[in-house]
């Protein structure tokens, strides 16, 4: 059985059948996530080297953290847009390379303005098109496994946060961080966007082609995709408010509390394999259990464990990383699919952008308010603190989130 119906003869001009495209296509669309998201791990590499030799406060290395995020926030909703339109393939290669030119450019700069304005570019015209457009095409592919294909493409996201730290440390500590990002720069333009010609849509149904309507189910929801969108928008911007401080902080952190880089470093490798896990694993729960209370049950353990890191003795440290891991994992995976969720297939590049758009402010909301408030107080302790709160928040949106849906559903049952 398939998970999307495609007329045979649509299929002629392809050289791999459907059944097998589809998860080439997962299997590039994750790779473009570990691009993507490894960008995004190089600004936590940044702290301790641009703090040691040229005495930036935390907070300003982290507002380039900040300024990404509102790239990838702004120029998402043009990625989602033309995505619903165009061709994924020009739009995912386009934004590799400009990720690796902007990597260049940044090992060049002593100027953190410049550094700064180059993260927001990059967010733009980079990351934007590695999000939004990647994940919507993925969802057009699958119906019945959705969460899980959407769970292994969203664990590359992790795979790239974890495994990037640890392959540039050891450079940045034999070559210098200028060297290793002009390194990392080449290899996103020389290896990685040639490959992102295999990230490509399914052959477009003919009721679609003719602006047929869309069956109802395929929007999961009975609420109105506007209040759906907006509820889930919300929800975003706690969420990535909690998870940016850990993200972006944490190997500042264990430095701190007098961990090597190595250690620091394969902490972190073991929170995105626990991320990578967790996104498979809440993925699948989705597809058995529903998209919201799958969200509920990773936010509930993303938020429940992240303080811990402030506390805990070292020796805790690798456990607290698991259990942390697989609850921050499930969390992104699981919002995309309520994303997705909320509107129909036509619709699933804007509704995934709207939704991003604010989840990426939440991040760069959380990154700078880590480095801002231990730049006051000396400590994490207050940063990690309102990163807890923010999840606490967020639990309590998407109950009442869970709570309408449960209403609603008992009133279109009550009706039948």
């Amino acid at each position: 059985m398939t998970d999307v119906s495609i007329p045979a003869g649509s299929l002629r001009s392809w050289a791999i059948p459907a059944d097998l495209m589809r998860w080439v296509v997962v299997a590039a669309a994750t790779l473009a996530m570990v691009a993507g998201f490894g960008l995004t791990a190089t600004v936590a590499l940044m702290v301790k080297p641009f703090e040691a030799e040229s005495g930036w406060l935390r907070a300003d290395i982290a507002f380039s953290y900040t300024l990404l995020c509102a790239g990838a926030a702004l120029g998402g909703l043009v990625a989602g847009w033309a995505n619903d339109r165009l061709d994924t393939r020009p739009i995912v290669v386009f934004g590799t390379a400009v990720i690796g030119a902007g990597l260049v450019a940044i090992s060049r700069q002593n100027d953190l303005s410049l550094i700064q304005t180059i993260y927001l570019a990059v967010g733009v015209f980079g990351f934007a098109c590695l999000y939004t457009p990647v994940l919507a095409t993925v969802s057009l592919w699958f119906d019945a496994r959705r969460g899980l294909a959407m769970g292994i493409v969203t664990a590359g996201g992790a795979l790239g946060q974890g495994i990037l730290p640890v392959l540039m440390q050891p450079i940045i500590a034999a070559q210098g961080w200028r060297f290793a990002f002009a390194a990392l720069g080449l290899v996103y333009l020389i290896l990685l966007a040639p490959l992102m010609l295999l990230l490509r849509k399914p052959p477009a149904l003919p009721a679609n082609e003719a602006g047929a309507p869309v069956p109802p189910a395929s929007r999961a929801w009975a609420l109105p995709p506007v209040a759906g969108i907006a509820w889930m928008s919300l929800a975003a911007l706690f969420c990535c408010a909690t998870m940016a401080v850990p993200l972006v902080h944490l190997l500042a952190l264990f430095a701190d509390r007098g961990l090597s880089d190595s250690l620091g470093g394969s902490l972190v490798l073991i929170i995105m394999l626990a991320a990578s896990v967790g996104r498979i694993v809440f993925g699948m729960a989705a597809d058995r259990f529903g998209v919201v209370a799958a969200y509920a049950a990773s936010v509930l353990l993303q938020t429940v464990t992240l303080y811990g890191f402030v506390s805990v003795s070292v020796v805790w440290l690798y456990g607290l990383a698991i259990l942390f891991g697989f609850g921050f994992g499930g969390v992104m995976t699981t919002l995309l699919l309520c994303a997705r969720a909320t509107v129909s297939a036509e619709a699933s590049g804007r509704a995934t952008s709207l939704v991003t758009l604010f989840a990426w402010v939440g991040m760069g909301v959380g990154a700078y308010q880590g480095g801002y408030c231990f730049d006051l107080s000396g400590s994490y302790a207050v940063s990690f603190a309102s990163a807890a709160l923010a999840g606490i928040a967020n639990l309590i949106v998407i109950s009442g989130l869970w709570l309408h849906l449960r209403h609603s559903e008992r009133r279109r049952a009550a009706q039948a």
